[in-house]
């Protein structure tokens, strides 16, 4: 017995949905948020700009094309502020998340660098806005390859 049109058109339908979520899977993979490194100073090879004098944070890429970015948190030696992922809000803007610190850490400007893979949905192109310790501050966008 052969298949009505409407059945056939609808099995269709739906092979074709299958294909494209499954083409999906692969071109919108999400990259980890979780820190690649962590550790104590400032990015390894990397002079700290002016604006972080007096212990503002700061953000820099790792890589020349952008595929990693690291955030520089200045705080106690011990129990220093720590990056423990991020959220993107907008292509140009990044939600840093930091470890909840005790009460009884002291001040201090000790530097705390954490590093990250970039996500795709963020335009490495233009000036990235950070959010970190309820301040904002500013990546300068990646170089573009002539």
């Amino acid at each position: 017995m052969r298949p009505s049109r409407s059945r056939l058109l609808a099995t269709l339908a739906v092979a074709a949905g299958a294909v494209l979520v499954l083409a999906g899977c692969g071109s919108h993979a999400s990259v980890s948020t979780k820190p690649v490194e962590s550790y104590k100073g400032e990015p390894k090879g990397v002079e700290a700009p002016a604006s972080s004098a007096g212990g503002a944070p700061w953000a820099v890429w790792m890589t020349k094309d952008g595929d990693e970015f690291a955030v520089v948190l200045y705080g106690s030696d011990k129990c220093p502020p720590k990056a423990t992922g991020y959220k993107v809000t907008a292509p140009d803007e990044i939600t840093i998340k930091v470890a909840k610190q005790a009460d009884s850490c002291t001040d201090g400007y000790s530097p705390w660098t954490t590093v990250f893979d970039t996500p795709s949905n963020l335009d490495r192109y233009v000036h990235i806005q950070f959010t970190a310790q309820d301040t904002h501050f500013y990546l300068a966008p990646v170089k573009k390859k002539k």
